[in-house]
């Protein structure tokens, strides 16, 4: 081993992904933005909600939220960066959906709560999105590259071969159950 080993070469180190892993990887990345794409604009539409306030919403909104969220865990739950999150809830409690208090024992921590009215525009708008969810999946699973990933989304089983799927998809396919012809190269991607 050379004195600067590289990942490949030091024992239990991850290995750097593949291409064809970087190639299911934005895959994946592009199914995300689709469907996202589509909530946003449903949701923006039926309801004036965009959909980084429907997903706080729905975070602060769940029975194991308690109260409130510490603005950081709020920002966990939704992936977002907690200057982001910090900006979100502003907008949340200018439009009175949402309220800041200090956290509970920790008076330097600020928490984020779902008010009454912003409770019932969550309940309103959680039919949009998720009829709005099933017909962006419906429509990803017409495209041969994004199938088997909208499928598992959809049911947790696998496209390709049915099985149940009891976490993210692997890449890896049964017997006989592979698609024709050699994987797609970068510029063929949906």
């Amino acid at each position: 081993m050379s004195a600067t080993a590289t990942p490949e070469e030091t024992p239990g180190a991850p290995r750097p992904a593949d291409d064809a892993q970087d190639d299911r990887w934005c895959m994946a990345v592009r199914l995300l933005g689709r469907v996202e794409k589509q909530l946003d604009e449903t949701l923006q539409r039926r309801h004036g909600l965009p959909l980084s306030e429907y997903r706080a919403l729905c975070a602060l909104a769940r029975d194991d939220s308690g109260p409130a969220l510490r603005m950081g865990e709020l920002a966990e739950r939704i992936g977002l960066k907690d200057s982001t999150v910090t900006r979100l809830v502003a907008r949340l409690e200018s439009r009175e959906l949402a309220e800041r208090t200090a956290a509970a024992g920790d008076g330097r921590a600020v928490s984020a709560g779902i008010t009454p009215s912003g409770r019932q525009r969550y309940e309103a708008a959680t039919p949009t999105y998720r009829a709005a969810l099933g017909d962006a999946l419906e429509g990803a699973l017409t495209n041969e590259y994004l199938a088997d990933l909208a499928a598992w989304v959809r049911t947790g089983e696998s496209a390709a071969d049915g099985a149940p799927s009891h976490g993210p998809h692997t890449g890896t396919r049964q017997p006989g159950a592979h698609r024709p012809g050699p994987p797609p190269s970068r510029k063929d991607h949906p």
